[in-house]
């Protein structure tokens, strides 16, 4: 798909990530929970592009989702944050994206999510619970802080009404008293408490080094790599 689309809501849903809205505008958008699209915006000096994970679903007809975090090197994401409102048009492109939804797994599903790494899963996540799917899943969440624990409430919300769907949550520099949850990083003790079976399907985002670190523990649960996707962008 490669369209102009318009800005209909932006949200701060943390002190580093906006969710903004799109309509599509007729044009149809063909892709699966957990791909991503390619924003071209105009600063007025040149045309910057970035690529973003889509947050919604495929279910969600003539509108996309993007949760985009303000990065240092991310010049679409600053200007996004700094200077967009509704009603901007942005050109589009995608969905794009080999790390998605496998429609014909009907197993166990493994997601493994570090900071902004939760977007592409938890459009998977939503995708599971809004098509009613019997895959189990689990899904394990790791961030810096609990402010950026993107979609706390409404992951839980998900697996209390899935019997199915269970999480988990853990922050690793926990400030003052606002925690009182799991501390620490992912390891082997929480991957064997919420992934202990070598027949699922493992996805895993987030930054590149949570990236290698979990590739690495996951394999060490014996997990072929045939059963592991991944995806990594920064």
């Amino acid at each position: 798909m490669e369209g102009v689309t318009t800005i209909t809501s932006i949200q701060q849903i943390s002190p580093t990530v906006k969710v903004f809205g799109f309509d599509l505008g007729g044009v149809e958008l063909d892709f699966l929970p957990g791909q991503w699209v390619d924003l071209y915006v105009d600063t007025g000096l040149s045309v910057q592009v970035g690529g973003y994970s889509i947050i919604s679903t495929p279910l969600q007809q003539g509108i996309i989702e993007l949760a985009i975090k303000r990065l240092p090197q991310g010049r679409v994401a600053a200007y996004l944050h700094d200077h967009a409102k509704v009603g901007d048009e942005v050109e589009l492109r995608g969905g794009s994206g080999g790390f998605h939804f496998e429609p014909e797994w009907q197993g166990p599903l493994v997601l493994i999510a570090g900071g902004i790494g939760i977007t592409p899963l938890i459009s998977i996540l939503r995708y599971v619970d809004q098509s009613h799917l019997e895959n189990p899943v689990e899904l394990i969440y790791s961030a810096s802080q609990p402010s950026e624990l993107l979609f706390r409430e409404e992951i839980q919300a998900i697996a209390d009404r899935n019997t199915g769907i269970r999480c988990a949550f853990t922050v690793s520099r926990p400030q003052g008293g606002a925690w009182d949850g799991r501390v620490g990083r992912i390891d082997l003790e929480l991957l064997r408490e919420h992934a202990p079976t070598q027949d699922s399907l493992y996805y895993v985002c987030g930054p590149p080094s949570f990236q290698d670190d979990l590739s690495v523990l996951v394999s060490n649960l014996g997990v072929e790599a045939s059963m592991i996707r991944a995806e990594r962008w920064w």
